[in-house]
């Protein structure tokens, strides 16, 4: 320790009167030898002690005090841990008192009762019934009767244990209770999300907060226009943008945890929870963490299924279709180069034969995709798929506008097309996962047979044991596999019963962009999904490739073709079923059509 700019313990070698006992503070000059007069109070002891001083901080600093002066202890000194829970060692007083313990510089160390010292039975045997003893410590609980100076003290292992199920009770009830709010759909987290407040009419609801509100709509425009979560973090750091926690700050509510000492440094995980919130569509989504058990305070993320959503339970900061092209996005997340461009089909490029992604290679000239999985020798794919940048732009735009065109013009034409084409679509694949589901339930039967007759002759003795666990281990590893991908079939089933093609979802942002000609990172992911790019055919001695679109909403639509429809006249143009064909050499479109393959 430093001890040029410390505070020395006052009175040090005396017994100091109750008021005069000084509290440990990190830094400060301490004798060789003191006494640990130790106090606790747990979030849960200050809510019970509203009424009840009985455990408070301050009446354990008067027993123990009295304890020291009528026992005439060395050099006491007050260690406190205010407002942490028993059940972990993780205080900041108690490992300061237990590194001086194993420094040799403590003989006495005093608490009120053994709860106070902890509530993890095993940590706290180990130090009373080992730690102290081997190091000559004398434990002291008062309202207990345990003192290790007058021997061992038989109830001491039954206190810890009772002291820890009732830590242990106690958290069951309160996991209860909240867990009770949580499915009636009040809103449990104790903090309000950023871009919100809480009403302060109502605490329990929440309210849009306009300034914080105005930069999550910020961060989602941004992720929309192409940028990463590193690069829109380094622009609300550019623009100077405070914090969520230095932003509560400034209105002045208390915020858990350290402060960052920069007001504006926005990282990257703080930008991606953002995008990740569905709080922000106006949902209360409930249960959304827990922890192992009441000893592991360590935080765990619950799987989406075991959340609860409770939906339109306050304002709506981003609309679904924002949010919904969002998680795609991220999904699809884009590399910066060297150069620091962020290609604008990065993501959404994929190779139609491995369906790795397309990586873009900005520092060539022209810059271009190519095949991932083409390099790595994990994946096997045969073509690299190279497509330049220039040409893949050129070939979506104008197909893009082609299928705009088409769809605002002849809606309803638009409209039982694609339904037609979902329908028939998704018939064949219902009917192809439902044949799956049936063969692998029969075969999970199957095994179940097998099993049995194994455990049969086992029992006969037709099989020895070491053969019949070897044999049913391995079809027992099936089943449950078998089981798991049955289960999650039918659930893929179940949801595919559900969906319908919302044509109109996509016209509704095919007029948004009606008069747009350029292609714009915007308007590419509110459009577009997927962009499959072919092999190049060089059959006819030119390089010409095709490219495959899935469009967002209503994905691969196929071929477009006016005289089928209901309400266009054959008088309009005929759209043929022939594929845009680009000479990649010259970067030219000799032909295109709106087929969604060309």
């Amino acid at each position: 320790m430093n001890n040029s700019k410390m505070v020395s313990a006052p009175n040090a070698g005396l017994v100091a009167p109750y008021n005069q006992i000084p509290d440990y503070k990190p830094g400060m000059v301490l004798p060789d030898i003191f006494t640990i007069l130790y106090n606790r109070l747990s979030k849960d002891d200050k809510t019970k002690g509203k009424n009840d001083d009985s455990d408070s901080i301050v009446n354990q600093k008067l027993f123990n005090a009295k304890f020291a002066q009528d026992n005439q202890v060395p050099n006491p000194i007050h260690f406190t841990d205010d407002g942490v829970s028993g059940t972990t060692f993780n205080r900041p007083d108690i490992q300061a008192a237990l590194e001086f313990v194993e420094a040799g510089r403590v003989p006495c160390f005093v608490c009120k009762d053994l709860s106070r010292f902890g509530r993890d039975r095993l940590t706290v045997d180990r130090y009373v019934e080992i730690v102290f003893p081997d190091l000559d410590v004398r434990f002291v609980a008062i309202n207990d009767n345990i003192d290790t100076s007058k021997g061992e003290n038989d109830m001491t292992p039954l206190r810890s244990l009772f002291n820890e199920w009732y830590a242990r009770d106690t958290s069951r009830k309160v996991r209860a209770v909240k867990r009770a709010k949580g499915l009636s759909g009040e809103r449990i987290s104790a903090h309000a999300v950023y871009g919100y407040m809480k009403d302060p009419e109502n605490r329990k609801k929440l309210v849009v907060d306009e300034v914080a509100a105005e930069v999550v709509r910020k961060i989602f425009h941004l992720c929309m226009s192409g940028l990463g979560v590193t690069h829109i973090a380094k622009k609300l750091r550019d623009e100077q943008i405070l914090t969520p926690a230095h932003h509560l700050t400034s209105m002045g509510i208390k915020v858990m945890g350290k402060l960052p000492s920069i007001p504006y440094d926005w990282t990257a995980a703080t930008v991606a929870d953002i995008l990740f919130r569905r709080e922000y569509l106006g949902h209360t989504v409930n249960f959304k963490t827990t922890r192992k058990s009441f000893k592991n305070k360590k935080v765990v993320y619950n799987s989406p299924e075991d959340q609860v959503v409770f939906e339109n339970t306050h304002p709506a900061i981003i609309d679904q279709d924002t949010f919904s092209r969002v998680q795609v996005i991220r999904e699809g997340r884009r590399r910066i180069t060297k150069s620091n461009q962020i290609g604008l089909f990065s993501g959404l490029a994929h190779c139609v034969d491995c369906g790795s992604r397309l990586g873009f290679t900005a520092s060539s000239n022209p810059s271009f995709y190519a095949c991932t999985g083409f390099r790595k020798k994990s994946v096997i794919c045969h073509h690299s798929h190279y497509i330049s940048t220039a040409m893949l732009e050129r070939l979506v735009s104008a197909y893009l506008e082609q299928v705009k065109d088409f769809a605002i013009k002849h809606e309803k034409a638009f409209a039982n097309h694609i339904m037609q084409g979902a329908e028939n679509k998704s018939r064949k694949a219902l009917l192809a996962d439902k044949m799956r589901l049936v063969a692998m339930q029969s075969r999970v039967r199957e095994l179940d047979k097998y099993i049995q007759r194994l455990y049969e002759d086992n029992v006969n003795g037709k099989l020895p044991f070491e053969r019949f666990t070897k044999m049913s281990e391995v079809y027992e590893a099936e089943q449950k596999a078998l089981e798991e991908d049955a289960r999650n079939l039918s659930r893929k089933i179940d949801e595919q019963d559900r969906q319908s093609v919302n044509a109109e979802q996509f016209l509704r942002v095919a007029r948004k962009y009606a008069n747009t000609t350029e292609l714009t990172p915007i308007m590419l992911h509110e459009l577009v999904e997927k962009v499959e790019v072919h092999a190049p055919n060089k059959s006819s001695g030119k390089r010409v490739q095709e490219i495959t679109v899935h469009l967002s909403f209503i994905g691969d639509i196929g071929k477009l073709d006016l005289l089928n429809a209901d309400s266009v006249g054959s008088s309009e143009i005929r759209i043929e079923d022939s594929y845009i064909q680009a000479d990649s050499r010259k970067a030219l479109i000799p032909s295109y059509s709106p087929a969604l393959s060309f």
